[in-house]
């Protein structure tokens, strides 16, 4: 399956669309569509892939994405119990919307210049969570003015993240993408094992040399760098979460030596385990 198409259908009497979803996980394909969108994480951690770019979020994770920019986000887990939910506010407006509308006011330049940048894909700080709910908490002309004004508040901040590479220019619908989702989605669900280059290899129907060329050059990081990555995001929400012993959380998180993991998380965090979960815990 290559990047799905996705139609955006805004509610009538609307120019654009506004939606709470929550889920047991957050587990669309991968998939694009001419729409800007901001996606604003309120419960839930895992992987976000945009473009050539992979890495974590967790709750507070608000990111712009420009348009037919390819994209998915991956919770970790599954929940089963259905009082406990990921929980995110997606809002989504057309081309025309930007056109007919943004581009038409001179007070909406320095918008208009954050959607050109929005191509890439931006993160931006928690910070903006509260102008992204009122934009989906209000009604009318002022969830219109809300829209605006948030978008306005992105543009002046000089705290964010581009994403994609400035290079990155494969089209939605390039194979290239089925082997990168295949990556992706067979690592998100054996993170625990012990996976070996050679295996992760095989999925991508390449040689270990080939694959890890190939992958550092679509994310910009290590396959075992981005691994060590998805066990640590585990790691971290264990550690927040429970009492659980520290050697056992590594063991769960898919790191057999715990001094490794101690390595590994504190060269990734800038603290122990131990002292993360005195902080954070």
């Amino acid at each position: 399956m290559k990047a799905l198409f996705e139609k955006v259908i805004t509610d009538e009497g609307s120019s654009f669309l506004t939606r709470y979803v929550a889920l047991p996980q957050f587990d669309a394909p991968l998939h694009y569509h001419p729409e800007y969108e901001l996606t604003l994480i309120i419960k839930g951690h895992g992987q976000r892939f945009v473009g050539d770019h992979v890495s974590a979020f967790e709750a507070g994770d608000l990111v712009l994405l420009g348009s037919n920019l390819p994209h998915f986000w991956r919770s970790e887990s599954l929940h089963k119990n259905e009082n406990d939910l990921d929980e995110a506010i997606v809002i989504q407006f057309s081309s025309a919307f930007v056109d007919g509308i943004l581009d038409s006011l001179p007070e909406c330049k320095s918008i208009i210049s954050l959607l050109s940048m929005a191509s890439s894909g931006i993160k931006f700080p928690p910070v903006f969570a509260p102008q992204i709910k009122k934009v989906f908490e209000t009604k009318g002309v002022s969830r219109l003015i809300a829209l605006i004004e948030a978008l306005e508040q992105l543009a002046k901040s000089e705290n964010y993240q581009i994403l994609a590479s400035e290079g990155f220019n494969i089209k939605p619908d390039e194979t290239e993408n089925e082997r990168m989702r295949k990556i992706l989605e067979f690592t998100l669900e054996n993170f625990k094992e012990d996976i070996s280059l050679e295996t992760v290899a095989e999925i991508a129907n390449l040689t270990v040399p080939s694959f890890c060329r190939y992958f550092k050059s679509r994310t910009r990081k290590t396959y075992i760098y981005f691994l060590n990555e998805i066990r640590l995001s585990n790691a971290r929400k264990m550690l927040m979460d429970n009492e659980q012993d520290i050697s056992q959380i590594s063991i769960e998180c898919g790191f057999q030596n715990l001094s490794h993991f101690h390595r590994i998380f504190k060269s990734q965090t800038g603290v122990t385990p131990l002292v993360y979960r005195r902080q954070y815990g």
